[in-house]
């Protein structure tokens, strides 16, 4: 009689059905009269990564906790297979009778029928409530360790150095490089790398962008020539490899220093290297600190520490002192090579190196088909990775301080995600583009009821009526959020200097005296009916919105969202042409998350509003700026005239 089930979850291809009749085929049927099997057995979905196999938490009666994995056939038997031999029986699952291959039954996918099978893993993890701190994914492990919240919840040096002893003994399995074999080439031993898929592009691209980084280019080329160079191995090994050996499949109990390997899947014969680099690359990523803005690498954290990676004799040193993440990196060294036999004969590291440039190589389509933040690193961390292994293997000692200084890189680390530069006769277009990711950022601070803060000449695109943001400004208004805004002040020195702009042969300023000095004016205009929209909007939205009047002259257009920033330099050419074209200066537009940009623009904007004027108190402030203006022009009229 099969069992009742209770299910929670569901799986993102497999209909209820079949997620249960799964279930029923590794349970197996309720005996009559064995109390031990009667009861319902509670079955929680979990989420299955990438391989879109079904994974799920099981409780069964007489049985307890254990995890269930189904998937096509073929799949679940190699899996299975690799599990026995890399582990050997596991007598937990024997006595529960949860050893075999479970299955096949027909499942739909995708609306064909496939053949499934199912097996079980030992449930590894917390059983108590007190136990549920002392169980993680061996990647929180090792943050905890090198990237403490505070110094008493790190754990112990030792505790860690013996869990990475473990692993290493996991994944060694007792492997000794020093056994001689027959010569075969490095290509041999080195896995795969689909150039095809992503990573070739991806390095191109690279190469263009990062143009002065020679290392780049040409890159598969090399990588294929010098690889195939290398025609004896220093070090041969073949065996069954877990073939997946990442954080997140290596789970850990910190407070006994035990440590589990979990998902054999992708197991097959090739070198131990493989799986120790893919391990390594993890360790480095994960342990390396982050920005806390951006959850991106700190660059200069991460060259230090891939500079360790070209010296072969690094793990022989201790440096108790140093940063815990490069601490962390020497102590899986030194447990490796207490646990592999031959990693210091000739040319082993230099080997090793190869398998690490190959892992690197991989997550560039990690990057690319998933983002950073799946795949735990950003593509220029991974290239800086790259470009440093390449260094190495072509014998070049890799200097950390070697920083790659490039316009590309400089826009990607101030968070620039737009650039708009109105190349001749595009003009129109360009400016058509920035007002779309314009109005956008104001919409979405409409949205979210959130401030506005913008410093610009006359702010005539904002505040006239008849504006291109205008009826933007009104939406932002009307949903609550408020609006702060410095624009330079139309009655003093920083006025006139736009306005020769609009005659810049200077005819005007030379033609008459200098108290009766006039604006240009188009800017007389624009000046006019910015402070008229003003009075509009203040009018109907009182203290939302604030206007002041700078003291000191504004350089750019600053726009300040919570989605995203603006600048806008100013410059003083001929103000004709932009009546022609709209656009001829460039904007930059930046993420928020960009801390370093954020800080100078809102720092920038702060000075202004501090150092300004209410445009309420106009009448007096011209009066009092007239007087100024007039003496200032005059002084420089007698110095013109000596």
């Amino acid at each position: 009689m099969p069992p009742r089930l209770t299910v929670i979850g569901k799986h993102s291809e497999l209909a209820a059905g079949d997620v249960r009749r799964l279930v029923h085929l590794v349970v197996g049927d309720q005996v009559p009269g064995d109390s031990r099997t009667r009861g319902t057995v509670d079955v929680r979905v979990l989420q299955g990564g990438y391989s879109g196999l079904l994974v799920a938490l099981v409780y069964a009666p007489g049985r307890g906790l254990f995890i269930l994995k189904g998937g096509p056939t073929g799949e679940i038997r190699q899996e299975h297979e690799n599990r026995s031999a890399f582990l050997g029986s596991d007598e937990w699952l024997v006595s529960n009778k949860l050893d075999g291959i479970y299955g096949p039954a027909e499942v739909e996918i995708r609306d064909q029928s496939e053949s499934w099978s199912a097996m079980a893993y030992r449930y590894i993890g917390s059983r108590t409530y007190r136990e549920l701190a002392d169980y993680s994914e061996f990647g929180g492990f090792l943050q905890s360790f090198a990237l403490p919240q505070t110094a008493e919840s790190a754990p112990p040096e030792r505790t860690v150095r013996a869990c990475l002893y473990k692993v290493a003994s996991l994944l060694v399995r007792n492997a000794d490089l020093q056994n001689e074999e027959e010569g075969r080439a490095l290509v041999e031993y080195l896995p795969d790398v689909d150039w095809e898929r992503d990573i070739n592009a991806s390095l191109t691209t690279a190469a263009a962008l990062w143009s002065d980084i020679e290392d780049l280019r040409d890159f598969r080329a090399w990588y294929t020539e010098a690889a195939a160079a290398v025609r004896v191995a220093p070090v041969a090994d073949r065996r069954l490899i877990h073939g997946d050996a990442h954080l997140a499949n290596i789970l850990v109990n910190s407070v006994r220093a035990e440590v589990d390997l979990i998902d054999f899947g992708k197991g097959r014969q090739a070198h131990v290297f493989e799986d120790l680099a893919r391990f390594e690359v993890d360790l480095v990523l994960h342990t390396t600190p982050r920005h806390a803005h951006s959850a991106e690498l700190v660059q200069d954290e991460l060259l230090e520490t891939v500079s360790l990676v070209g010296d072969d004799d690094f793990a022989l040193r201790d440096s108790p002192e140093e940063p815990r993440h490069r601490r962390c990196l020497r102590m899986w060294r030194q447990e490796l090579c207490a646990v592999l036999r031959g990693t210091s004969l000739p040319g082993a590291a230099m080997m090793y190196r190869w398998f690490l440039l190959s892992e690197c190589l991989k997550r560039i389509r990690w990057v690319t088909n998933n983002g950073p933040v799946a795949a735990g690193v950003d593509m220029l961390s991974l290239l800086r990775m790259i470009t440093a292994l390449r260094r190495m293997l072509d014998g070049h000692r890799y200097a950390p301080e070697t920083v790659i200084s490039t316009t590309a890189e400089a826009l990607t680390l101030l968070r620039c995600t737009a650039a708009y530069v109105p190349m001749h006769g595009h003009e129109l277009l360009t400016n058509e583009k920035r007002n779309r990711a314009k109005e956008a950022a104001l919409h979405a601070s409409a949205a979210r009821g959130a401030s506005v803060r913008i410093t610009a000449e006359t702010g005539y695109s904002y505040l006239a009526t008849r504006g291109v943001f205008n009826s933007r400004i009104v939406r932002l208004l009307r949903a609550g959020a408020s609006l702060q805004m410095v624009i330079c002040n139309p009655y003093f020195l920083e006025a006139y200097g736009i306005s020769a702009s609009y005659d810049p042969d200077g005819r005007r300023l030379g033609s008459v005296v200098s108290d009766r000095l006039e604006l240009h004016a188009d800017l007389a205009r624009k000046f006019e009916a910015s402070l008229r929209g003003y009075e509009i909007l203040r009018e109907e939205y009182k203290s939302l919105v604030e206007v002041r009047l700078a003291r000191f002259g504004i350089g750019a257009t600053v726009l300040l969202t919570e989605r995203a920033s603006f600048f806008e330099p100013y410059f003083h050419a001929s103000r004709s042409r932009r009546e022609r074209v709209l656009f001829d200066t460039f904007e930059l537009q930046f993420d928020p998350g960009g801390l370093h940009m954020k800080r100078l623009l809102e720092e920038t904007f702060s000075f202004h509003w501090n150092n300004a004027d209410a445009v309420t108190d106009a009448t007096q402030l011209e009066e009092r700026c007239r007087r100024a203006r007039t003496t200032v022009f005059e002084a420089w009229q007698e110095t013109g005239a000596s």
